[in-house]
């Protein structure tokens, strides 16, 4: 069973990864359906689910995922003022990767709150951090 909702969770992410690839790039222009919104929530929820199994995998990527929310909110915040100098726009393309790989699986989601992208990457920091707190939990009632 385990194996089973972890390939559900690797599914559901690559599934979401792809689908709300371009609304999460070319946002605002680019609109977020109900399909955007329903793979979001499909791998929030197996997120979680597989985070109470108290794997070390997902304590790891939530961690990740919630500085990645932080660094790409820092960045975007600063980043009208970065244009311009070379080496804080060097550090502004750092923000892209993180971005990619952690908050557009989650964009969908925006469908409801309708924030400006790095605004939404600092809320989904909350997402991940239930995922730490979730995974942290369980770890310490198995020892």
């Amino acid at each position: 069973m385990r194996h089973i909702t972890f390939i559900l969770l690797v599914g559901s992410y690559l599934l979401a990864l792809v689908i709300n690839l371009m609304p999460s790039i070319k946002y605002p222009d680019a609109s977020i359906g109900l399909l955007n919104m329903f793979v979001t929530i499909v791998f929030i929820v197996l997120l979680l689910v597989y985070s109470q199994k108290g794997s070390k995998f997902i304590r790891v990527f939530s961690i990740l995922g919630g500085l990645s929310g932080l660094i790409v909110f820092i960045i975007t915040s600063f980043e009208q003022d970065m244009i311009g100098n070379g080496v804080l726009d060097l550090i502004s393309s750092i923000q892209y990767p993180f971005y990619v790989i952690f908050i557009t699986p989650l964009f969908g989601g925006n469908m409801l709150i309708n924030l400006t992208p790095g605004i939404f990457a600092l809320l989904m920091t909350l997402v991940y951090g239930v995922g730490i707190v979730v995974g942290f939990n369980v770890y310490s009632k198995a020892e």
